[in-house]
């Protein structure tokens, strides 16, 4: 591997030729603190040569060169320059400006312009919006990258503006050769030398495999390579595109993003590869996997094989992250309906294991109604376990899942995956907690005014015990409200609170009818709605003793009923 390595300033730089960031990079990521950090130290430090570390790059042919470190820093010189030349337009320098922007776009051999930076996740917001010196715009989508650009940009020149006036048309246009305007575009071209003269060390290498070499172990400067980036990486190295306009796998890598962007579930990647990998390959920490990724892509067809099997994944796994999202089938309701209980228990050590139960029922591998049995014990588990009595687990539970995930992945008949769905249920049972402690925690539920914490559990837990349906009708549980039997102006807190005092009803009958008329009142007018009261309502008067058998009562059925998992 040949290396070169130069001091450099950036003038230098930008004067070479022109710069390509590659598909293997990650998008502009910088965020406000990072760019104000740049900003303070490259525009309002007292310095003569400000050494910003080193950029590392290959050729491509004369004069083009891939970035494979320090696109960050490059991006957002890029973008101070192009407010600087903006300033100078506003302030009617054109030759200044221009002048600027020879660092931005210039002509080729060919005598056509390109842009110095070549940004191809961002086209064409990055080069219309902000390279561009023109005034006419196309109408571009901004996506995440973009939106980053943007706000960058926008900071940059609020930093910018809060050091030099914007022009005043009135005071300063009138009299072009004013002090005042002078001022100001010394300043201007201060920040210009400044930005001009950073230093840094340039480092050539021969080609883009050893690129690619240098990327898994470079960290200069910025953000630190997360194991999505590494992988995305590997992949495009096995998968070299053999068209220069169109990279099939960059594409596929970018459908997945954006899959997970559409369904509200941004910066996901780095989890849903690690649950990915847990669901069909092996148990491993976050730390080694890239490690185990790369054993396993020892060819270009395994490669292959892994991103198409990322792709079609991605779409399970939005499923599971963003199930109120996700287009189910009515059919599907109820598996929708569990997979959101997970995220109300805040829960993640099942989801490779979901992953695969999915997985196996989009493959045909698993029907609707097995699916809907196994997910309802797993959600059983988890209510129990960690919604009511806060258990931690130690890891153990997480590895049970995996394993029997990888099983089920592998899993060729019927036999097997009824097995592999027994052995999980028999495990998780033997890790339940007693019901001695799940009547303590689902005790202390409670819910006024004052104290909202549990409110959603309470809701959930109420609508499991109303059913789905009132008098053959379904119920939409958006529009349902707690009521307070014994009113909350009536008692103490604690007891009134009680989740053996709640019960769930519209919001009409809440506010309107039941008010906050005493329980033998509400009871009466529930019962005249046909609203189905349970044995424990049944009751000449409603106090602390009252509410507490309910509560005890609900608690048994919700613990060897509603909630059981053999």
């Amino acid at each position: 591997m040949k290396i070169e390595a130069n001091d450099k300033e950036v003038r230098d730089i930008f004067s070479l030729g022109y710069f390509k960031i590659p598909r293997f990079q990650r998008p502009y990521s910088w965020t406000e603190e990072e760019i104000k950090n740049f900003w303070e130290d490259v525009v309002i430090g007292e310095y003569e040569h400000y050494f910003i570390g080193s950029m590392v790059v290959y050729q491509t042919e004369k004069p083009y060169y891939g970035i494979v470190d320090g696109q960050q820093r490059l991006t957002t010189i890029t973008l101070i320059l192009a407010a600087i030349r903006n300033a100078f337009v506003e302030y009617d320098e054109r030759n200044l400006a221009l002048g600027i922007h020879n660092y931005i776009e210039k002509a080729n051999i060919d005598n056509i312009n390109e842009f110095v930076l070549n940004a191809e996740s961002s086209f064409p917001y990055f080069q219309n919006y902000i390279q561009s010196f023109k005034s006419e715009k196309i109408n571009c989508i901004v996506g995440n990258e973009e939106l980053n650009l943007k706000i960058a940009f926008e900071i940059i020149n609020k930093n910018l503006y809060s050091i030099i006036p914007r022009n005043d048309r009135e005071s300063i246009q009138a009299d072009l050769l004013s002090e005042r305007k002078l001022g100001i575009i010394e300043k201007l071209k201060e920040i210009r030398n400044k930005i001009l003269s950073l230093k840094l060390v340039f480092i050539q290498l021969d080609n883009e495999d050893d690129a690619y070499l240098i990327f898994e172990t470079l960290n200069t400067r910025g953000k630190e390579l997360t194991t999505s980036d590494l992988v995305k990486n590997l992949l495009l190295k096995k998968l070299k595109s053999n068209n220069a306009s169109l990279d099939h796998s960059k594409v596929i890598w970018n459908t997945i993003l954006e899959r997970f962007d559409n369904y509200g579930v941004e910066d996901i990647m780095e989890v849903f590869l690690y649950h990915y990998w847990l669901s069909k390959y092996g148990d491993v920490t976050q730390q080694k996997l890239f490690g185990e990724v790369k054993g396993y892509v020892s060819s270009a067809s395994k490669a292959h094989s892994l991103l198409y099997d990322l792709q079609e994944n991605s779409d399970y796994y939005t499923s599971i992250v963003s199930p109120e999202n996700y287009p189910w089938t009515k059919e599907e309701s109820e598996i929708k309906e569990c997979l959101q209980a997970f995220q109300l228990f805040n829960v993640k050590q099942q989801t490779p294991m979901l992953l695969s139960l999915v997985r196996a029922y989009r493959d045909k591998k698993l029907s609707l109604r097995v699916l809907r049995q196994i997910l309802s014990k797993i959600e059983s588990f988890h209510f129990i376990f960690n919604a009511i009595t806060s258990q931690r687990s130690s890891g153990s539970i997480a590895s049970l899942y995996s394993k029997h995930a990888q099983e089920l992945s592998n899993a060729d008949n019927a036999d097997k995956i009824q097995s592999i769905n027994t052995s999980l249920t028999r495990k998780l049972k033997s890790k339940l907690p007693s019901f001695d402690e799940f009547e303590v925690g689902f005790s202390s539920l409670i819910f006024t005014k004052n104290k909202t914490r549990h409110k959603k559990i309470i809701q959930y837990i109420l609508s499991r015990f109303m059913g789905k349906n009132i008098n053959g009708l379904p119920i939409d549980y958006k529009f349902v409200s707690i009521e307070h039997l014994l009113p909350q102006s009536r008692g103490d807190e604690e007891i009134v609170g009680s989740i053996g005092n709640l019960i769930l009803v519209d919001k009409e009958t809440n506010n309107v009818d039941l008010r906050d008329f005493d329980f033998l009142q509400k009871i009466s007018i529930l019962q005249s709605k046909k609203y189905p009261i349970d044995a424990d309502l049944l009751k000449s008067q409603w106090t602390e003793k009252e509410i507490k058998e309910r509560t005890k009562s609900m608690s048994l059925k919700a613990y060897c009923e509603l909630w059981n998992i053999t």
